[in-house]
């Protein structure tokens, strides 16, 4: 199936290891011209710094994969630096980021912005910083839905993805979640604006 990617610029944050690379990779083979921001290799910046100097937002395609925190802390959940830093990492970039392309993308009129969230953004079960942050990024892609002409903002949501640091086995891979993504971000999804989509095998637990 031709997804009519070819020669389409796109960013993948988090794109050095695990979904992001899997993403960057699927994206690339499909004829997009990939950039990806990484903290340890970054081809264009690390965004979790807060510099977004470097990027100039002209881009068709934005996946906001970067993000993490889910083991981060402890039970005090009066340590707010938790709270503040998985927030960031994950929802503050990830609107940092949309607010950054969308011009370009308005101008174009044409985008996709896919931002990756997790199960635990749609229903309890992990702590809750990364809750709130994952169900903020879900929040974000469909408040912004339908608001602009040839644009459409979705959400994936994995479960638990062996990402080959040996932490899960016997779960989906990276490429399940990456195959979803390159199907949003083509002219054959255009009709699908607004979405939360689970990746999981039937592992969560709400509608």
């Amino acid at each position: 199936m031709d997804l009519l990617l070819d020669g389409k610029r796109a960013l993948v944050t988090g794109g050095s290891r695990g979904i992001g690379k899997a993403i960057a990779t699927e994206l690339n083979s499909e004829g997009c011209l990939v950039n990806i921001c990484s903290r340890t290799k970054g081809i264009i910046i690390d965004v979790l710094n807060g510099d977004f100097s470097k990027i100039d937002g002209k881009y068709d395609i934005l996946i906001n994969n970067v993000g993490g925190g889910g083991s981060w802390g402890s039970e005090n959940y009066e340590d707010f630096d938790e709270w503040d830093q998985v927030y960031e990492k994950n929802a503050g970039v990830a609107t940092k980021l949309t607010m950054k392309c969308l011009p370009y993308m308005k101008k174009q009129k044409w985008g996709r912005v896919i931002t990756i969230s997790s199960i635990y953004g749609k229903e309890a079960g992990g702590r809750p910083w990364f809750n709130m942050a994952k169900a903020a990024e879900i929040s974000l892609m469909k408040n912004l839905a339908g608001r602009y002409d040839g644009i459409t903002f979705n959400t994936v949501a994995p479960g638990h993805i062996d990402v080959g640091n040996g932490r899960f086995s016997g779960v989906g891979k990276s490429g399940d979640v990456a195959g979803m993504v390159v199907f949003l971000c083509s002219v054959r999804a255009r009709h699908i604006n607004g979405a939360c989509i689970v990746v999981d095998g039937g592992e969560s637990k709400s509608f």
